[in-house]
């Protein structure tokens, strides 16, 4: 009689802690298109104050893949309308003995240098002898 109160806990014990959701959450404010790290997320059971109809992967999350669509305030979850993937953009430029590898995408090229945006916004100027100013 005993094992089987003991079994049957149990079995209802797994039941419940399967039906657990744990969703992401800002800890600080995160501002229109920043990178967003783990440190800036926290970890919390959903219940009605932390709703969205599809959250963030929390694998891609600690990866720190996402950056903000918009500015997200401390204490909001973390949807997937709220953020995007950033793809990366490679660029590889051979100038002969040269090689160089860029995030980001051109802008400008002329015979004497070539101009990049990086993913921070930031425009860089290469020259095609390899220095950059």
């Amino acid at each position: 009689m005993k094992i089987k109160l003991v079994i049957l806990l149990f079995l209802s014990f797994n039941i419940f802690a399967q039906n657990i959701k744990v969703v992401p959450v800002t800890n600080k404010v995160i501002n229109y298109k920043a990178k967003i790290y783990a440190s800036n997320v926290r970890l919390v059971q959903e219940n009605e104050k932390y709703f969205c109809k599809e959250y963030v992967d929390i694998k891609l999350l600690k990866q720190n893949k996402y950056f903000a669509k918009h500015y997200l305030r401390k204490n909001k979850p973390l949807c997937k309308k709220n953020v995007f993937l950033q793809s990366s953009r490679k660029i590889k430029f051979n100038f002969g003995n040269l090689e160089i590898e860029k995030d980001g995408e051109i802008i400008r090229e002329t015979d004497h240098y070539i101009k990049i945006k990086t993913i921070d916004g930031k425009i860089e100027k290469i020259y095609k002898d390899g220095r950059t100013k």
